[in-house]
């Protein structure tokens, strides 16, 4: 048998141009009505409306570190040691404030250091008179505060 044109090879002949239109449609209509998810921005929250703006003192903040402010005294020529809002003028008392400051911090479950902020114009003998002092009362968490810029 002889074979004919390449028409015979489809005898049923398919428009596929309508089926290509209502797919593009169908994803338009998708794409459009489709709401994504926001991971940020507006949430929920349902705050009371009797309570609030009472008189209820906020608690104490709660200081990670026992700081060492070390300050020179031009008129003196000698430099002063606080602890917290402490002056401390001795070894012996500065040890027993650092040791206090240290025991709260203990008490509340925290293994606080103590931090030296000397300001620039303290003598380093002082600062390391102040490190000697820490490490033969066995206060071993010692640290150094950054200078601040200028």
């Amino acid at each position: 048998m002889a074979h004919g044109s390449a028409g015979e090879d489809n005898p049923v002949a398919l428009n596929v141009a309508p089926m290509v239109d209502i797919i593009f449609c169908l994803c338009i209509f998708f794409m459009c009505s489709f709401h994504f998810k926001q991971l940020e921005g507006k949430f929920e929250s349902w705050m009371p409306t009797d309570e609030g703006n009472r008189l209820i003192q906020p608690p104490p903040p709660v200081l990670e570190e026992v700081r060492v402010l070390m300050i020179w005294d031009a008129a003196t020529q000698s430099s002063r040691r606080q602890v917290g809002n402490i002056a401390v003028t001795s070894d012996a008392e500065f040890v027993s404030v650092v040791r206090a400051g240290l025991a709260r911090h203990a008490g509340a479950g925290r293994n606080a250091p103590v931090i030296i902020d000397a300001k620039p114009d303290v003598p380093w003998k002082d600062v390391v008179r102040v490190l000697d002092v820490c490490k033969s009362n066995r206060i071993e968490k010692v640290e150094l505060a950054e200078p601040m810029p200028r």
